[in-house]
């Protein structure tokens, strides 16, 4: 994957913080990059730890609670020698660099998100080919990788939890139905996902979820919609934290129809905190800078709030009824083998 400059936000950090702040958020969702605090095995960046103490205090010091993601689908190059996380000695050093986290930045951070969307990840990495390494349909490389990832997720938050640090993950939640009773099978397989993460949250302090799509499989075609309401279905036991929702799209009737649909629903379940995906426009993996998510548009380096941005905080808490029950993203799943030499 080529390095992309993104929204620059490490440079504009200030500009950032009182963009948020001016907008009524409290809760501020961002994250450290292992490459950068360890950029070769056991040699530990001091000057990128204290980057990343300045700039996670200051987001405290603006008064915004601090969401920390550990690990954001980016690895050092060097885990690379072992096998990425099909190895356990990658176990071994992402648990050294949770520990260096907690020892050194503890403090600044009040929720320790220690892995994004452990599922996604892995399904990126050894199904769609997307992420290294870039494996296809690779069912038994990505069920080994999974499974360190699921066993280091719970010895990360034993890690966190010695330094009286909060711990979560997220989870990508996604529903799968289908009136074909043929699908019953693949189903079954792809639910069972939600069930095993909501299983691991019972050793979290937050059921954390970014909450997307509903997936239909219609005459043996996957096809998406976002459908508010299914976030009622989920059965949690812990706290729940809604890390991610949003929707792709510039049609800003669009994006505040959706969002006052999710207001309504949580107030219902009442989720400790709700974070629309992105603040910031930038790069999505595997899509470039096409989807837009965001709250805030980059036009350069210029932040340009959009018109849902200031409105967001106000519609979560006291929104209006609204008709948007379901959105069809006519969006379909197919198949295509990777390119031979294209990454």
């Amino acid at each position: 994957m080529p390095d992309e400059p993104g929204a620059y936000h490490i440079l504009f950090y200030d500009e950032d913080i009182a963009l948020a702040k001016s907008m009524g958020l409290d809760v501020f969702r961002t994250g450290i990059e292992w490459a950068l605090v360890e950029p070769s095995e056991g040699r530990y960046n001091n000057e990128g730890l204290r980057l990343f103490k300045k700039y996670l205090s200051d987001i405290k010091a603006a008064g915004l609670e601090t969401w920390v993601t550990l690990h954001h689908f980016t690895n050092p190059r060097w885990v690379w020698k072992y096998g990425g996380w099909e190895s356990r000695e990658t176990s071994k050093r992402f648990l050294a660099y949770i520990d260096l986290v907690a020892r050194e930045l503890g403090e600044y951070i009040d929720v320790a998100v220690i892995f994004n969307e452990p599922n996604m990840y892995t399904f990126l990495a050894y199904i769609r080919g997307d992420l290294p390494p870039h494996g296809f349909l690779s069912l038994k490389h990505m069920k080994s990788a999974q499974d360190n990832i699921d066993r280091v997720v719970l010895d990360a938050r034993d890690v966190l939890k010695s330094y009286g640090v909060s711990a979560t993950f997220t989870h990508s939640y996604s529903k799968f139905e289908s009136k074909n009773k043929l699908f019953k099978p693949i189903l079954y397989f792809l639910n069972r996902q939600n069930l095993k993460y909501l299983d691991m949250f019972k050793e979290m302090d937050y059921t954390s979820l970014n909450f997307y799509v509903v997936g239909r499989y219609e005459n043996f075609t996957l096809r998406f919609t976002l459908r508010p309401k299914a976030l009622l279905e989920v059965k949690h036991v812990k706290p729940l934290a809604v890390t991610e929702f949003g929707i792709a799209s510039r049609n800003e009737k669009l994006r505040y129809e959706y969002l006052c649909a999710m207001a309504n629903v949580f107030q219902e379940v009442k989720p400790a905190v709700a974070i629309w995906w992105s603040f910031l426009h930038g790069y999505e993996w595997g899509l470039g800078y096409q989807p837009f998510f965001a709250l805030i548009d980059i036009k350069g380096t210029r932040r340009v709030p959009t018109p849902l941005a200031f409105k967001f905080r106000d519609t979560l808490r006291n929104p209006p009824r609204c008709q948007l029950e379901e959105v069809d993203l006519g969006l379909e799943w197919r198949w295509e083998a990777p390119v031979e030499g294209s990454n």
